[in-house]
């Protein structure tokens, strides 16, 4: 095995190495050829070494067949493992480093020398570096006002009389509307000599040209480095030039390695966050095996009597939850709890239940969690009522006309024939439903997005969240949008609980014994 091993490596080796010696002579031939034909080339390589190492060594023929394979497995499977690993001990977000963050653009109130005060610290966000903004390049806009007259409009170009300043580009235009009698502020994407072109169409009908309009500048941004940070203050390795007008600035990227930084964020936060979700999570996935499990072992008992007419019909009607799109069924379900037209409240208000409409998904914690597990026992019962139906035409109609011989009632014979000979099918069917529940996204996500908010969490730990969702909301929804370092942290925190909460399953159940025939 270690000399097989041995010669696939050396074999991706050779290939690697083809591919990028023919990638760097294609693109002296041709600087346009696209990346990509390194990859064919490579392949093209491993393919002819690893048909000449075959002929050579015959028996490491059975290798060769495995080995796409084994480069898929390393690729989709080792390589994702091993990056969220890496990523989760930085401060790696979704703007990479080196970046200009435009999100962080802020205005600027006062300047003296190198020292800069900027209007909102919490925008410029220098809590999410891993050294504050110390080190950190920043952008700084100058810009001005100018008033112009424009000659024509049409859709989303506008004419000047007279060039721009040089070097100078517009942001915004204010363009008069007898309409709304003052200028509209209008966005600019480009700017070119008497040429604007706006971010939204205009109607010339709407605005009156004869009035002067009114242009806001900008030049190319001065860039600087922030060698100290304190809240609003910032100190720049530089002063700026005589006589500049700055009115704003937005710092760069920058992301490095945090060590165990992320992972005690997450801990000093484990009592409104991971502690609250993890104990849902749980009550989330056993409820809703236990739930589906009853519901669909009843059905299937009862689907199960020969005596039972229709049962053709009834199984069918009964396993359309299951045949349909989830996303379809979650947004019909959506509509049935809605609060003002929902036909599940206007049922229990013409019932006299409620005098009131239930807020279902954005008022109460643990309405939000009822309406969760109730349209999740309508995803989950027509399977676990079609396996359990297999399971039970496995089992001799012999035992149940012994059973009744034997003066059992139709009870009796159900927890002393029907549940001791389903408990072997049932056990790897309801681990299964719990692992799947456990890390059920699809159906917080589209139900409730993990709503409603709660008093104990926090912006990314809601009611209804599980551990999945609130890794997706700290993630996807935090820093931007795109705080994979977190993130990836989370990811790992979740795979150990995971597997804690899978071991202890298999221990108690015993699905992890192996059973002796001798």
């Amino acid at each position: 095995m270690g000399k097989s091993l041995l010669l696939l490596l050396l074999a991706i080796g050779i290939a690697t190495a083809v591919g990028a010696l023919a990638f760097f002579v294609l693109n002296a031939i041709s600087p346009d050829i696209p990346v990509y034909w390194a990859i064919v080339v490579g392949i093209l390589a491993l393919v002819v070494v690893l048909r000449i190492i075959a002929q050579r060594f015959e028996w490491i023929m059975p290798w060769y067949y495995l080995l796409p394979a084994i480069l898929f497995l390393l690729t989709f499977s080792f390589f994702p493992v091993i990056l969220t690993i890496k990523l989760a001990f930085t401060d790696y977000a979704g703007a990479r480093k080196g970046d200009l963050n435009l999100s962080s653009r802020t205005a600027i109130t006062s300047i003296n020398g190198t020292q800069v005060t900027i209007e909102d610290p919490r925008v410029f966000n220098c809590a999410d570096l891993r050294n504050g903004c110390v080190g950190v390049r920043a952008n700084l806009y100058t810009s001005g006002t100018q008033e112009a007259t424009a000659t024509t409009l049409e859709g989303t170009t506008l004419t000047l009389a007279e060039p721009l300043p040089e070097g100078r580009a517009v942001s915004e235009v204010g363009i008069f509307s007898p309409l709304f009698g003052d200028r509209m502020q209008v966005p600019v994407t480009t700017s070119d000599g008497t040429t604007l072109t706006l971010g939204r169409e205009i109607q010339a009908d709407m605005v009156d040209l004869t009035q002067p309009v009114g242009l806001l500048l900008e030049s190319a941004p001065i860039q600087r480095r922030i060698v100290a940070e304190d809240g609003a203050n910032l100190t720049l390795d530089q002063p700026l030039p005589e006589g500049t007008n700055v009115e704003s600035i937005a710092r760069y990227s920058d992301f490095g390695f945090l060590g165990l930084r992320n992972f005690q964020e997450i801990w000093r936060g484990a009592g409104r966050s991971l502690l609250p979700v993890f104990i849902w999570n749980v009550l989330f996935a056993v409820s809703t095996v236990i739930i589906n499990t009853v519901v669909g072992v009843f059905l299937a008992v009862l689907l199960n009597n020969p005596n039972l007419r229709f049962r053709a019909l009834y199984r069918t009607l009964l396993i359309i939850p299951w045949a349909l799109p989830t996303v379809i069924t979650i947004q019909v379900w959506k509509g049935f709890l809605n609060q003002n037209f929902g036909a599940i409240n206007r049922l229990l208000m013409l019932f006299d239940v409620t005098p009131v409409p239930i807020n279902w998904l954005l008022g109460d914690e643990w309405s939000a969690r009822a309406a969760v597990l109730l349209v999740n026992l309508w995803l989950g019962f027509p399977f676990m009522m079609t396996a359990t139906l297999g399971a039970l035409s496995a089992i001799p109609r012999d035992i149940y006309e012994a059973a009744k011989i034997d003066g059992a009632t139709a009870w009796e014979t159900f927890w002393g024939v029907t549940a001791p000979l389903l408990r072997t099918a049932l056990v790897p069917i309801t681990l299964t439903g719990f692992a799947f529940n456990f890390n059920n996204f699809g159906l917080i996500f589209l139900l409730t997005d993990g709503g409603p908010p709660v008093e104990w969490g926090t912006a990314t730990a809601r009611g209804t969240d599980i551990l999945i969702s609130w890794a997706y909301n700290t993630a996807f929804r935090n820093q931007g949008g795109y705080a994979y370092g977190m993130g990836s942290a989370i990811s790992i925190v979740i795979f150990v609980i995971t597997l804690a909460v899978s071991l202890m399953n298999f221990r108690v159940t015993g699905a992890l014994k192996e059973n002796s025939n001798t």
